[in-house]
């Protein structure tokens, strides 16, 4: 089964003296157990992508799931422990 996501934008601001700051909120479908890459989308005024200064897993399936490597530019990597649940939210901010 394909990893689906679903990005839901919980905020954006700008600081007057730095970048402006997003949080997304990715509701993940189709996770399997062992390690996963999902796609996180936040992205600069310039389109590059923006490597996530916070990120959070919540569960929304029964199971085990946490961060197995530190989110990069373009996705969070998310483990699944085996035989558990198949969906979380993912929360990012950057």
């Amino acid at each position: 089964m394909a990893i689906g996501t679903t990005n839901v934008n919980l905020y954006s601001f700008r600081e007057a003296d730095g970048p402006p700051l997003r949080a997304v909120r990715i509701d993940v479908t189709g996770l399997a157990s062992g390690n996963n890459t999902v796609p996180h989308g936040l992205k600069d005024q310039a389109g590059n992508g923006v490597v996530p200064k916070s990120v959070g897993i919540e569960p929304t399936s029964n199971g085990t799931f946490y961060e197995y490597q530190a989110a990069d530019a373009t996705s969070v990597y998310v483990n699944v422990g085996v035989g558990t649940g198949t969906t979380c939210s993912i929360y990012v901010e950057g």
